[in-house]
């Protein structure tokens, strides 16, 4: 079953399906957008499977075994640090 979805995408990205579409690697947009979602998730599937193993420590142990409070504040501190 395949359903409908909008997405909105920046120029660049854009650009560069339409040529993927150009050179005929595709046939159209709406398919090479689903087929690089496609190799993405692929691509990502480890990710995917240590997400899961966390939920499932969670669900064993009652909490995630990693703490990452604050780890988004230190990290945005850093990226400061070096756009300067």
């Amino acid at each position: 079953m395949i359903t409908k979805v909008s997405v909105r995408l920046r120029e660049q990205e854009l650009k560069q399906i339409d040529q993927l579409v150009e050179h005929g690697i595709f046939r159209s947009r709406s398919e090479a957008i689903r087929e690089l979602i496609i190799a993405g998730i692929a691509h990502l599937s480890e990710v995917f499977r240590a997400v899961d193993r966390l939920f499932e420590l969670e669900r064993m142990e009652g909490r995630i075994p990693i703490d990452l409070s604050g780890a988004t504040q230190q990290l945005l501190k850093e990226r400061q640090m070096l756009q300067r």
